[in-house]
């Protein structure tokens, strides 16, 4: 892999796929109906056994949000949105945690429900 901003953006390319719009970095205020990817705790793990390696697994929350006018579509929105990310991830992405419930929350004027789940992604230290 290039670099980690590289890494950012295949992933969301690849999350684009679900429909929604997907963002390599976070927002600062969110639109619905939206994939977000954004540095999970623990972020960068170097993996390095006995010496010298140049492997990283990168760790990120994938969150997804759909807008809230009907309680009952909003959670039928989310849950499509969170089995096409699913369906969306490129192969050799590990799934840390699970979906979290989803949670209605307000952004300035907009209320939506949102949801995460945290995946790793192991690459390699090029040095860039």
């Amino acid at each position: 892999m290039a670099d980690l901003s590289t890494l950012r953006s295949d992933l969301a390319t690849a999350l684009s796929a679900v429909g929604a719009v997907s963002f390599a970095y976070p927002k600062q205020q969110p639109n619905a109906n939206a994939i977000i990817l954004v540095p999970a705790t623990p972020y960068i793990m170097p993996m390095a056994i006995g010496g010298a390696s140049n492997r990283l697994h990168v760790r990120f929350d994938i969150v997804v949000t759909v807008g809230i006018t009907d309680t009952e579509a909003a959670l039928a929105n989310i849950e499509n949105l969170q089995l096409g990310v699913l369906n969306a991830l490129p192969v050799g992405t590990s799934i840390i945690d699970g979906w979290s419930g989803p949670l209605p929350v307000d952004v300035g004027p907009s209320k939506m429900v949102t949801s995460q789940i945290t995946v790793e992604v192991v690459t390699t230290n090029n040095g860039n």
